[in-house]
């Protein structure tokens, strides 16, 4: 019974980590987003200023072409970080359900 109850404890601490861990990724997912949003508009306003000349739009595209390609990446990554954030919470409350069900079992067979 003692190794069901320490078992329980540990999975519930594991479950717990894990719902913290959610809010953290959650967290550097959001101001990762943030700057996301302040890159597109620099490189909205520096498509606004090429676009004054035909020339100068061919030199606007090629320079603010790496950074949409980037932005694209990192948004693209966000997303990535934020599914997982969501499996590290759905994933921690089964766990911590689990755990606290070996618990209660342990200390309900004394």
């Amino acid at each position: 019974m003692l190794t069901k109850r320490i078992s329980g404890i540990i999975i519930v601490i594991l479950g717990i980590s894990l719902i913290l861990s959610s809010f953290y990724i959650k967290n550097r997912v959001r101001s990762g987003r943030e700057q996301i949003s302040e890159a597109k508009e620099s490189v909205s306003k520096g498509k606004k200023l090429f676009s004054l000349n035909p020339y100068l739009k061919k030199i606007g595209k090629h320079i603010t072409g790496s950074a949409e390609r980037k932005i694209k990446e990192g948004s693209e990554k966000a997303d990535r970080y934020d599914t997982i954030a969501l499996w590290f919470q759905i994933g921690g409350g089964a766990v911590v359900v689990i755990g606290a069900g070996l618990i209660l079992i342990s200390i309900k067979k004394k």
